[in-house]
């Protein structure tokens, strides 16, 4: 990333240069001053866990039309894997993001304590219906649930709660993401943790259940080679109205799993204004409306719930709580805590 001026204002510069050929000074020397000026920055680079295709479908070619000043790339991976890279990164001394966009409320929480993020209050905030940080360095984007997903074709009689999966009857049909890549597997997993203990992934251990890669998983799901999955309800959806699987979302008894979504601004950016522009688009109706299409659930008043999925009302009414202060200091603790029980 390029500075957004090296060492020395515009202003400043043509004092100085004036000040030189008053004085008799060579022109010279002041063109090798004048050089040291460069333009505003025009890019932005973007950590997401967006997925990787609703970006290249909805959110490249709409960013790329209206905000024409600005190249933006994207690097879309899970959000503990974006987490990681970060981490190296701020080791070096450097990160490379300008803006981050994962589910984890916990590491903003992190990056605000440690001075690592850029305070802003969008205009676009006061339409939100979650609550936005007080000093604005990060703000809501998007809502997740995890939830149960039953293939109709292999399973009879669906589980009605996170219980039930410890059923001998589904002994060998079970399949979750990892944790130590998926962010919404590690909020599940601390939030069923807290509420049953670690005996509960001991039996579903016991009970076949499987750690995948979240596109295998998914591939297998629709095959019907994983009966059931513990996964987000916009997959679910997705591969209901995009692939035709003959699917069921389960809501758990208990409370689905919610997962907020942010954004936020580093606080090194060598383009502050092209970075703000860009959360604006992502808070705007058309931006929330994009998340709606791609089976999230948007955060602003007005923009519809994504085509099937229950309610976010009814989804915070039954939810199961994370509590991500306490999971933002046990994080690694609980990763390796469930690696061991699962492997």
């Amino acid at each position: 990333m390029k500075k957004l001026y090296a060492g020395l204002t515009i202003s400043a510069l043509l004092v100085g240069m004036l000040a030189v050929t008053g004085c008799g000074g060579s022109e010279q020397k002041a063109q090798k001053e004048q050089k040291t000026v460069t333009k505003p920055a025009t890019e932005l680079t973007v950590y997401t866990s967006v997925y990787n295709g609703m970006v290249k479908e909805m959110a490249k070619p709409v960013v790329e039309q209206q905000l024409k000043e600005i190249k933006v790339n994207w690097h879309t991976e899970g959000s503990e894997k974006v987490k990681e890279r970060i981490a190296d990164e701020l080791k070096s001394g450097k990160v490379k993001a300008d803006i981050v966009m994962i589910s984890d409320p916990g590491f903003y929480l992190q990056l605000k304590k440690d001075g690592k993020l850029l305070n802003y209050k969008s205009p676009e905030a006061a339409e939100l219906a979650e609550t936005v940080d007080a000093d604005g360095a990060f703000t809501p984007i998007r809502n997740s649930a995890v939830v149960i997903a039953v293939h109709n074709d292999k399973v009879k009689e669906p589980p009605k709660s996170w219980k039930d999966l410890l059923d001998p009857k589904y002994k060998g049909m079970i399949a979750m993401p990892d944790p130590k890549v998926a962010a919404t597997a590690l909020a599940a997993v601390a939030a069923l943790t807290d509420k049953y203990g670690w005996e509960y992934w001991q039996k579903l251990k016991a009970n076949g259940a499987v750690v995948s890669k979240t596109n295998e998983m998914r591939d297998k799901f629709a095959k019907g080679e994983y009966p059931i999955t513990i996964t987000m309800e916009e997959n679910v959806l997705k591969q209901k109205a995009t692939q035709g699987v003959n699917a069921t979302i389960i809501y758990p008894e208990e409370g689905s799993v919610l997962v907020p979504g942010y954004i936020a601004i580093m606080k090194d950016t060598a383009n502050p204004d092209g970075a703000k522009k860009l959360v604006d688009w992502w808070l705007s109706k058309e931006g929330q409306s994009a998340m709606s299409l791609a089976y999230m659930h948007p955060v602003k008043y007005g923009v519809r719930e994504p085509a099937g999925a229950q309610n976010m009302n009814d989804l915070r009414i039954h939810s199961l709580a994370v509590n991500w202060n306490k999971l933002a200091v046990e994080e690694k603790q609980v990763k390796e805590k469930f690696a061991e029980i699962m492997k």
